[in-house]
């Protein structure tokens, strides 16, 4: 057997393996979310009081260096919102007593800047690059901006093992619940506004805003109710964002 042939069939090898990344340990942090966070919502007064977790998490993510795999980015970008929300005062009530807005916090996603694995990023910045390098839709459903029209925050951190399985959950049961409504009497499919900002994302996965849904709406009865109003030339909608604060 020559050296040549060797070189070849281990080459091989190596490409069918599993990708091995330089991922921080995400472990302490995701148990801190599995401590925190239920049905999407944060209990950001406990965590706040117990939150060395989240900061050395968000430590060795701004310092990871090599290859990282698309979870960390995921975890990186949930992490850095908990974090920013807590830092400026967003999870605690105004003084009417009523709950603040992401959006009280100007520059919130594009002017704040966070060190991740090694570069100064704005949200914004985190999420272009999410959306440019992985390609994938589905992320749209994983990424949490704090607020209470945005997916549900799991209460786990990603993992690159299980991570297609994971967006494929995550869009689905969104979609199956408040991401999309019929309303037959305005003849309209109304969806999450995310399809709307991000439009562009869903027709390149599926050709088109309705077939991204067709494909990811997986209750029997809504994807019925789905096909019969696509054929009925529903208009497609889009439903309003809530940005208070998903505080528990």
């Amino acid at each position: 057997m020559t050296r040549s042939y060797l070189l070849a069939a281990t080459l091989a090898v190596m490409a069918l393996a599993p990708q091995a990344f330089a991922d921080p340990d995400a472990s302490k942090y995701s148990a801190l979310l599995s401590k925190y966070v239920s049905g999407g919502k944060v209990d950001y007064d406990g965590l706040s009081a117990d939150r060395a977790a989240l900061d050395d998490y968000l430590k060795a993510a701004a310092g990871a260096s090599g290859t990282l795999g698309e979870a960390f980015y995921i975890n990186a970008y949930n992490a850095t919102v908990i974090a920013a929300v807590l830092d400026n005062g967003i999870s605690t009530a105004g003084a009417d007593g009523k709950s603040k807005k992401i959006t009280d916090t100007k520059g919130f996603f594009d002017t704040l800047k966070h060190k991740i694995a090694g570069k100064d990023m704005t949200l914004n910045d985190l999420e272009g690059y999410i959306r440019k390098t992985y390609k994938d839709a589905r992320v749209h459903f994983a990424l949490n901006c704090g607020a209470r029209s945005c997916p549900p925050l799991p209460s786990k951190a990603f993992d690159d093992k299980t991570l297609d399985t994971t967006l494929g959950e995550l869009a689905s049961k969104f979609l199956n619940g408040n991401g999309v409504k019929i309303d037959d009497t305005k003849k309209e499919i109304q969806v999450t506004k995310l399809m709307d900002w991000y439009g562009q994302d869903f027709k390149d996965s599926e050709g088109s805003v309705e077939g991204f849904l067709k494909k990811h709406v997986t209750d029997e009865t809504k994807k019925t109710a789905l096909a019969k109003a696509v054929d009925g030339g529903y208009k497609v909608t889009f439903q309003f964002y809530n940005w208070d604060v998903n505080k528990k």
